[in-house]
């Protein structure tokens, strides 16, 4: 009886629990939408989150209430262009809920300035771990809305229970690293004109459009990703309110901050330029809690983007190679560096060390960073026969050329472009475009810029598409193997020129990746054996282009390297004995771009012959071992650790064992010797490989170092006992866990389970 009691007292409870949820809801004015992972309030009088609460973690993402947000719209007036319409003083029509989303709307919005004809509806949906923010803006007024903030979540102080999370961003040329602090040592400032201290990055700019925070103590990461198949320029963009401290910890205590609110506000920030009569689509923006860091988060933006835009890179030669020879062959202050006749004989002199692709570069009317958009073999180098005969000759020698070229780069200097092409440029509103690019080489003064050709964008339009198609088609059928197209990154701004027919945030994006599409089919069209590389700078022209051309630098890569392994770098590499540059690019599994006396002369000269060599017997290595190092699965420093040791040599100690393995010949001229016990242990660097169908691992490890070092390893993803250690100019020799491997300085070891 006690216990059926103890039962009804129980049932009791729980109804008056949901009864006082349902009336809590009522009074105080919220709609709540709850699963295992998430638990949100959503504002019924704004439509803003006001709790965003992780269970996984324990922690409330809108630390502070009053910095609560909504949305943003930016509708500048002729004589007011800073005229901001604030989602919180606005009084939605509707919200409601419906299961796990809650719908927001909005009839007519208002600034102080005046009362607009603007219609806002978006959603905010609970998933079983992540929230998703789509919106619908439909813009009435006659001016155009330019800038439009959402999703904007206001009062993060943390994630976790402390602020010691930390962000890491998908980069260029570097990996991810969560090395950013926005919630204890915010990266940004107050500048002018702005309302708090400011910090933002856009995409492009990032490499693909997500950021991840992670809390180390719980293991917790937060991904925030925007999911839209239309590709736009877009900003990730946090206010630190009420400012920036001059103090070490730019963030204000509550005592310190005289009352006012503390906290960030982030919002996702899009230029959409909404006309009279059009409604924008917004994509949907994804806040998703995750077990891991970005290498966990950064998988989902991979499985949406391969279900969008799938590719495969295993048929593509171009991808396959693991070097490149290139050289600078006309300059452009009129200096020949060699000729389509000498290029042929250092291709040659390349074959002998087992480099059998080539880029060749300023082969084209007035050299490198001349006449663009003319794209013509240059007469002072052989005209286009001498240029055809290269072409051939490199095909028959069994190598492939890839020519370089840009896309929608014009030289502002030319007669052409004074009295035609200027109309194309890419303009912001005021018609002009901040002008950067330049580069001289062969005089002080053009190294200094005093004396360059400026270069410019241009709009993608019918007209360039085929100026460029035009040309770039005769090169095909001239015998070039591919293109390396030049500059591509810096080509993803907002054009407002009136000639261009797309929205100012899609020209440079959605217009840019469509032209290199319908380039690139006409090509193959040509040649099916026609594949491209690119200095490019997002993910969106991955399916078009199968090697980065700057997407590495010495031991680091890309993170589209470990979200999109079928992709790689090149490793530029042209100094003599630069042995840790080749290092770099086994270490990343880049390819290793060999350009001698920066792209001045052959690799087959005497203070060039020990690194040839080098790259010769790395070369050998990897295609020994290509389908695991060079075009396998690459794991970043996930499924595996090495422990670098105090000492090695035979001078054993209690915390050191004598080294079962030396390495004196890692590379030519370096030999082996004992270790400083205080040596810094971040000299030994190592990146995880490996195959996903064989289930076989292998990493790479580098000492960054000009002394020898020991190590221990082991593979993390399972347990491995042996593996199998590869060195150059030395046999495989089998080595097992616990027994201490010792690496020489500037060495390389590839340990394959």
């Amino acid at each position: 009886m006690k216990s059926l009691k103890l039962h009804y007292f129980l049932i009791l409870n729980v109804f008056l629990a949901i009864g006082s949820l349902s009336s809590h809801g009522q009074q105080n004015g919220v709609l709540v939408l709850e699963n295992d992972n998430l638990r949100l309030e959503i504002e019924k009088k704004s439509g803003a989150i006001t709790s965003f609460y992780c269970k996984t973690n324990g922690s409330e993402l809108i630390g502070e209430k009053r910095l609560a947000a909504n949305f943003r719209i930016s509708l500048p007036l002729p004589d007011y262009q800073a005229n901001y319409i604030d989602g919180m003083a606005q009084t939605p029509d509707l919200v409601e809920q419906h299961g796990e989303t809650v719908k927001v709307k909005f009839s007519g919005l208002k600034s102080d300035m005046g009362d607009y004809p603007i219609d806002l509806e978006y959603s905010i949906i609970l998933k079983e771990d992540y929230v998703s923010f789509k919106s619908s803006l439909t813009n009435n007024h006659e001016l155009p809305i330019t800038e439009f903030w959402f999703p904007r979540l206001g009062g993060w102080d943390r994630f976790g229970d402390n602020r010691d999370a930390k962000l890491a961003t998908p980069n260029y040329h570097t990996d991810s690293k969560h090395s950013i602090s926005l919630f204890k040592h915010f990266p940004g400032g107050r500048g002018l004109g702005c309302e708090a201290a400011e910090w933002s990055i856009d995409y492009p700019g990032m490499v693909m459009p997500w950021w991840d925070i992670y809390d180390e103590a719980s293991d917790m990461g937060l991904y925030l990703g925007y999911h839209d198949t239309i590709f736009r320029l877009s900003t990730w963009h946090t206010y630190l309110k009420p400012n920036a401290s001059g103090e070490r910890d730019p963030w204000l205590s509550p005592e310190k901050a005289a009352g006012e609110p503390v906290g960030l506000v982030f919002s996702h920030v899009r230029y959409p330029f909404v006309h009279s009569g059009e409604t924008l689509e917004s994509g949907e923006f994804i806040v998703r809690v995750h077990t891991g860091d970005w290498h966990t988060g950064s998988l989902y933006y991979r499985d949406w983007f391969m279900h969008h835009f799938p590719f495969d890179k295993s048929a593509s030669w171009l991808r396959k190679e693991q070097a490149w020879f290139t050289s600078i062959i006309y300059q452009p202050e009129d200096k020949i560096i060699a000729d389509y006749k000498t290029y042929e004989q250092w291709t040659r002199d390349a074959q002998k060390y087992g480099i059998n692709c080539f880029e060749l570069i300023g082969w084209d009317k007035g050299g490198l960073e001349r006449d663009y958009p003319v794209y013509q073999p240059e007469e002072k180098l052989g005209g286009r026969e001498g240029f055809r005969k290269l072409l051939k000759s490199i095909d028959e020698n069994g190598g492939r050329c890839l020519v370089f070229n840009n896309y929608n780069i014009l030289d502002q200097n030319t007669d052409w472009y004074k009295e035609e092409l200027y109309k194309y440029k890419q303009q912001d509103l005021f018609g002009e475009q901040p002008n950067w690019m330049a580069w001289g080489q062969s005089t002080l003064m053009a190294r200094k810029r005093m004396n360059v050709r400026y270069h410019v964008r241009s709009s993608i339009t019918p007209e360039i598409e085929k100026i460029l198609s035009d040309q770039f088609l005769e090169l095909v059928r001239d015998g070039a193997h591919g293109f390396q197209i030049d500059k591509v990154c810096v080509a993803s701004v907002l054009d407002m020129n009136p000639i261009n027919t797309m929205k100012p945030d899609v020209a440079l994006c959605e217009g840019l990746v469509h032209a290199i599409d319908r380039l690139y089919k006409q090509c193959q069209e040509l040649n099916p054996d026609f594949y491209m590389a690119s200095e490019f700078g997002h993910d969106r022209l991955l399916p078009y282009f199968d090697v980065g051309y700057r997407n590495a630098i010495r031991n680091q890569i890309s993170t589209l390297r470990y979200v999109f392994p079928e992709w790689t770098s090149c490793q530029h590499v042209s100094a003599p004995r630069d042995f840790r540059g080749v290092n770099s690019a086994v270490l990343t599994g880049s390819v290793i771009c060999i350009e001698p006396d920066t792209y001045q002369g052959s690799l087959d000269q005497p203070i060039y012959h020990d690194l040839a060599e080098y790259i010769k017997e790395i070369i050998r290595i990897r295609t020994e071992l290509a389908e695991t190092i060079f075009l396998g699965d690459y794991f970043d420093d996930q499924g595996a650790e090495i422990e670098m040791l105090a000492k090695t040599g035979t001078d054993q100690t209690d915390n050191t064992k004598e080294s079962t393995l030396a390495d004196p010949g890692a590379m030519p001229g370096v030999g082996s010797g004992n270790v400083d016990e205080k040596k810094d242990p971040g000299s030994l660097i190592f990146k995880v490989h490996g195959n996903r169908e064989t289930g076989q691992r292998a990493m790479v490890i580098v000492n960054d170092s000009p002394d020898p070092v020991s190590y221990n390893w082991s593979f993390t993803h399972k347990d491995v006992k042996t593996a199998t250690l590869y060195r150059p100019f030395q046999e495989a020799l089998t080595v097992k866990t616990g027994e201490p491997v010792e690496i020489a300085g500037d060495g390389l070891h590839i340990l394959v389970e």
